[in-house]
């Protein structure tokens, strides 16, 4: 039983380094895009007259795509916005303790969420909605967004596991 456990964590540590690696590479490619069509739009803007057209979609989308593919990461990391005043003063374990409740408050919320954004998302691709002048469907970046919520609620949740069995990964914050 142990060896089997051992070898769960094994393969659960390797997919979880390789999602990692995975939306480490999406958003940086969202973040070079954005800075593309930013470039590409100004410089067409006041040089030639000639806006890109579209960009302010592109943007919208992109920018929802660099928000939520990052989540995860930065839930994992410990990376959060944190006021940590009076953290000095509180024991080891009671810090534990309100992270681990803080952990799972965020895990229900985001599977909420989840769950109400993908039922967005099929009313998205129901009506085949499209953004108004590249006439992209809008229920590709939906049903994105609900799984990166799905995903941050899941890291949530082994942020308690790890930090129940004090463990700490290289690439935690």
């Amino acid at each position: 039983m142990t060896f089997f456990i051992g070898n769960m964590i094994k393969y659960w540590e390797v997919g979880a380094e390789f999602l990692d690696k995975c939306l480490k590479l999406l958003t940086a490619f969202v973040l070079f895009g954005l800075m593309t069509i930013t470039c590409i739009d100004v410089i067409g803007r006041y040089l030639f007259s000639a806006p890109l057209i579209g960009s302010v979609e592109l943007t919208r989308l992109l920018l929802g795509c660099l928000i939520f593919s990052a989540l995860p990461i930065i839930t994992w990391r410990k990376e959060h916005i944190s006021v940590d005043i009076m953290d000095s003063f509180i024991p080891k374990k009671v810090k534990t303790f309100r992270d681990n409740v803080f952990n799972i408050a965020i895990a229900t919320s985001l599977f909420v969420i989840g769950g109400k954004v993908w039922g967005l998302a099929e009313r998205s691709q129901r009506y085949h909605e499209i953004t108004l002048y590249l006439e992209i469907p809008v229920y590709y970046l939906t049903y994105f967004l609900a799984l990166t919520c799905w995903l941050t609620a899941i890291t949530s949740l082994v942020l308690v596991l790890t930090e129940t069995l004090n463990k700490q990964y290289k690439n935690q914050g």
